[in-house]
């Protein structure tokens, strides 16, 4: 009888261990599962949180991940952004607000600050001390585009269009202490490496990375983000 209750406890004993051994394996693969918003009902035109769907992020998928993230419509942000090559560098400030349509950008550099405002279809550039302003229309550009011509700033949507083969790796990871979707991709006939990383919660770029062999040529990282709305007198024309 003492026999036979020694062996029912080590039996306990044994499947208790494996029953551990279950958990902590699944819960170190989930470690690299990205949870992604469903989509919502169509009439309530965005995402909610009631459901998740799990896909891993990898080479193969990562399209459909950053596809699925979606911006928030109205913050502020502050970046920096820093160019070298042989023999020298520049670094830049950039402050970027946005409230719907409406898009700011003031970049400072070497003590000069350019100011580009998009209103709709409307452009408009110009220098704080200076009372000209630049206005053109954005023509078929679209407004992404033209923010990004002139800020220098990568922008993610891009992977969606380069051919699979480009992509070199992709997975999920916390940057900056931020959840993130880590992208690695080839770009340009000179097969440049760019490496970023997007937030989940908010779809934003937390900072990328651009390599010409193995040499870092630019790179860029977001010092501060406010989802709050910003000030309309932010997007007044002087």
């Amino acid at each position: 009888m003492r026999k036979s209750i020694i062996i029912g406890i080590m039996v306990a004993v044994i499947l208790a261990a494996a029953a551990f051994l279950v958990i902590s394996y699944t819960q170190k693969d989930n470690s690299h599962v990205v949870s992604l918003p469903s989509p919502a009902a169509e009439s309530s035109g965005g995402f909610i949180n009631d459901g998740v769907d799990r896909i891993e992020v990898n080479p193969k998928t990562v399209k459909t991940a950053l596809g699925t993230l979606v911006r928030p419509e109205s913050f502020s942000r502050s970046y920096t952004v820093k160019s070298v090559w042989d023999g020298g560098h520049s670094e830049e400030t950039l402050n970027y607000w946005q409230s719907g349509e409406n898009i700011r950008l003031s970049i400072s550099k070497n003590k000069t600050v350019r100011n580009i405002l998009v209103r709709g279809s409307d452009l408009y550039v110009w220098y704080d001390g200076s009372s000209g302003v630049f206005q053109s229309k954005l023509g078929e550009s679209t407004v992404a585009e033209e923010v990004d011509r002139f800020s220098g700033l990568i922008t993610y949507e891009y992977i969606m269009d380069i051919p699979q083969e480009d992509i070199i790796d992709a997975y999920y990871i916390a940057q900056s202490g931020q959840p993130c979707i880590y992208v690695e991709y080839k770009s340009g006939t000179l097969d440049y490496v760019n490496q970023l990383f997007v937030a989940i919660d908010t779809g934003l770029l937390v900072s990328a990375s651009k390599y010409d062999g193995g040499k870092l040529i630019y790179s860029m990282e977001s010092v501060s983000t406010e989802l709050s709305t910003p000030s309309e007198s932010v997007f007044d024309v002087p």
